[in-house]
């Protein structure tokens, strides 16, 4: 009895005003938590306010664009993955999902899906970051890397050049660009790649298989709207091996195309290692087809890298081992500059 007797006579007595001091602590609290907590930033499109969507296929190109815009005025890379998650472009951790693609129909009515691969990663050649970088799910095509070579040579069809100076090169960024979508068209950006030239094994080579000077002399770089994988941007590192051709020069030259992709990282994509994830079939196919990577075979005087059938990236060494290992393979898979690929090109917003 006395002790409800005080604790009703605390209650009622001088202290009664701390009840609703704690009240407001608590709600002051609960304030600072609500307005502290991250969320998503607002881009504007025609000086409207951009909504989050569910996924990459939401959003027209006119507004990923807008997107891009702001991902590219981040100042870093980890920002940038931070606003792209509140958006819906990727996990909370910078993770992409393979499967959240956006149709690209082409005027031929092709339609092929476009997979975001990276944030904040190409360079732009008008300064500053790319805020989104976008790769094919599918292949368009066959298209040759110089198909056309010996009409004008006079010669075979070889690597002469480099991607600087391929057919490839000239019709992704001229008859296929036209024919893109408008609102995609108008959207994409240029950026900087960086890509291995063409060695003459007579006086470019200390002897061949072994490149002289510093890896910064067997690439050159240019400006591209659309363009291939490097092996690198693909695959990361790429060992020295002499199984593969492939010696440290050689390894470092390669390392200079560009840094690995996120998407394919996280599908741990690795030279001469069958992929699933890195198998592409051409556009309303089944069935999986050979594609071109943009990186000159430095092991040799002619030839690109591509991804075979199974997925697994190869250079001419490699390629060659599994001819012994599976003769049948060999018709399909033969990386001359001259044979029509699967074209597996890539994007900035």
């Amino acid at each position: 009895m006395t002790s409800t007797t005080q604790r009703g006579s605390w209650l009622t007595g001088k202290r009664w005003w701390l009840l609703p001091t704690l009240l407001c602590v608590v709600l002051l609290g609960a304030a600072l938590v609500f307005c502290l907590a991250p969320r998503p930033r607002r881009a504007h499109a025609n000086g409207q306010s951009m909504e989050p969507r569910a996924s990459v296929a939401d959003y027209s190109w006119s507004d990923l664009a807008t997107l891009a815009s702001e991902l590219s005025s981040c100042t870093s890379r980890d920002e940038a993955v931070r606003l792209a998650a509140c958006y819906g472009l990727c996990g909370e951790d910078g993770t992409f999902d393979a499967s959240a693609t956006k149709d690209v129909t082409l005027t031929d009515y092709t339609v092929a899906r476009a997979v975001l691969a990276d944030v904040w990663h190409d360079d732009r050649t008008d300064g500053g970051k790319a805020g989104l970088t976008f790769v094919l799910a599918d292949a368009v095509g066959p298209h040759a890397m110089n198909h056309d070579f010996e009409q004008r040579e006079g010669d075979d069809a070889d690597s002469r050049g480099g991607w600087a100076a391929s057919d490839m090169r000239a019709w992704l960024n001229g008859d296929l660009a036209r024919m893109l979508p408008a609102d995609l068209r108008a959207a994409i950006v240029s950026v900087q790649k960086h890509t291995a030239n063409y060695v003459e094994s007579t006086d470019e080579q200390d002897e061949p298989g072994h490149l002289s000077g510093a890896p910064a002399d067997w690439a050159s770089e240019t400006s591209d709207r659309l363009w291939l994988l490097s092996v690198s941007e693909l695959c990361g590192t790429v060992p020295a091996s002499d199984n593969t051709g492939i010696d440290q020069s050689m390894a470092s030259t390669y390392a200079s195309e560009g840094a690995q992709y996120r998407l394919f990282a996280e599908c741990n994509a690795k030279a001469f290692e069958k992929n699933d994830a890195l198998v592409r079939s051409n556009s309303g196919g089944s069935n999986g087809c050979t594609w071109w990577l943009r990186s000159k075979t430095l092991e040799f005087d002619e030839g690109f890298w591509l991804v075979g059938t199974d997925g697994c990236p190869l250079n001419g060494y490699g390629e060659d081992a599994r001819v012994v290992e599976d003769p049948e393979y060999a018709p399909d898979e033969l990386w001359g500059p001259d044979h029509a690929r699967g074209v597996v090109f890539d994007f900035c917003l």
